[in-house]
């Protein structure tokens, strides 16, 4: 059981037990043999610790560009201090293939920090980003004390920035958990113009509903958050914050560009509102949690193997079969050119290039459709997707389609 899925629950061994031998075990001895069970697959405990360096020393020298740093404490007790011992403190590790992937994908990460859940506690940061496919890219991992401290989340983030990119512009997306904003606004690298923290959109929506226990009242600011049109928001966010000024004091204390897809006008989340990439490797690493150190970090370097594998081999076959761009942005550019078949265009300013784009039925509301501005030259629609999803909107493809024609 242990072998295939670590992360096995003492209760679900109670209950193999019963249903295989007829025995009922108390939950306590079901952990114990867990334990033990674990030490037999994956190593001691103790031993683990001691361990880890050497793996993470043969990592860099087999797999050369990955990068590792380990942070120890002096040994001692009440009569002395042992020069030839150690304690582990935290472990910042980080693969050469993903720090190289990296430079070629959007420029977004992600960080979230996960609990450990074996024979001695910790918390594993994760840092993700996403290529232009859509796939998850892991680029570095931490394990720390419990607690997400403001020091682990600084040292974290200053080795990322360091040894994993030196990009500007890139987009970090986090919940707001106080270390980490106090963290990003301590280090220089982590402020723009370097770099831009924003917020999770479902960790706000989840802080709100704590704060005012009011799940329709969440619901509607999801959407509000989720809204690509300005304009619309605006509209949307005075009805929502109108009569209730606890709430309208609330949201004002988180600036608009951390939060709310419509004001970020640049671009920069690529559409990405939530920490899902970070969590989505937290459950790919779910059963790793539960190991002794050494065999933690040995499977998320195991697990990116197969992963790389697997993507060079998928893009091999894309390219083979004569994909330019991938699938994903394909099949939307395919969907948005149908619908830039049903619009009308206006010319509004040629020398600007500024246009008028109408939906000629709008199917819902069996009424003429909204009217979007199309900024050609600035590569800005009023609707707000061209800006936020970084490919053209059906409008501005309408707009492309009649300058074809000119």
């Amino acid at each position: 059981m242990l072998k295939e899925d670590p992360s096995t629950r003492p209760a679900l061994i109670q209950e193999r037990i019963q249903g295989t031998y007829g025995y009922n075990i108390t939950y306590r001895k079901a952990w114990k043999a867990k334990m033990k069970a674990i030490v037999k697959l994956f190593g001691d405990w103790e031993k683990s610790y001691a361990f880890l360096p050497n793996w993470l020393k043969y990592m860099t020298e087999v797999n050369v560009g990955s990068v590792f740093k380990l942070d120890t404490n002096q040994c001692f007790d009440e009569r002395r201090v042992y020069t030839d011992r150690a304690v582990f403190q935290r472990v910042f590790w980080t693969f050469h293939q993903c720090i190289e992937a990296f430079k070629h994908c959007k420029p977004i990460i992600q960080i979230d920090g996960t609990h450990l859940y074996g024979k001695y506690r910790g918390t594993l940061l994760i840092a993700t980003s996403q290529d232009g496919d859509g796939f998850l890219l892991p680029i570095a991992f931490a394990v720390v004390p419990p607690g997400e401290r403001l020091d682990d989340w600084s040292w974290f983030l200053s080795l990322l920035r360091f040894h994993v990119t030196h990009r500007h512009g890139i987009c970090l997306i986090s919940d707001r958990h106080r270390s980490i904003i106090r963290a990003v606004k301590d280090h220089g690298g982590w402020q723009p113009p370097y770099a831009y923290h924003v917020f999770c959109l479902r960790h706000i929506g989840s802080n709100f509903n704590t704060r005012f226990r009011n799940v329709e009242l969440k619901k509607t600011l999801m959407k509000l958050g989720y809204t690509c049109s300005k304009i619309n928001f605006d509209i949307r966010y005075k009805e929502f914050i109108e009569n209730n000024p606890e709430v309208a004091s609330w949201l004002d204390a988180i600036p608009k560009e951390q939060w709310c897809r419509s004001y970020d006008e640049t671009g920069r989340r690529f559409g990405h509102m939530t920490t899902n990439l970070s969590e989505c490797v937290n459950k790919v690493l779910r059963g790793a949690r539960n190991l002794p150190i050494s065999a933690l970090v040995k499977m998320t370097f195991s697990r990116l193997v197969e992963y790389f594998v697997k993507r060079r081999e998928g893009i091999e076959k894309d390219i083979s079969q004569g994909w330019i761009i991938s699938k994903k942005v394909e099949a939307a550019l395919q969907k948005n050119d149908e619908l830039a078949g049903t619009y009308r265009v206006r010319i509004y300013d040629s020398d600007l290039l500024l246009f008028e784009v109408e939906d000629a039925y709008n199917q819902s509301t069996h009424e003429v459709g909204d009217i979007m501005r199309v900024d050609l030259i600035n590569r800005t629609c009023q609707c707000g997707r061209f800006t936020a999803r970084r490919y053209p909107c059906s409008h501005v493809l309408a707009v492309c389609k009649v300058q074809d024609r000119m």
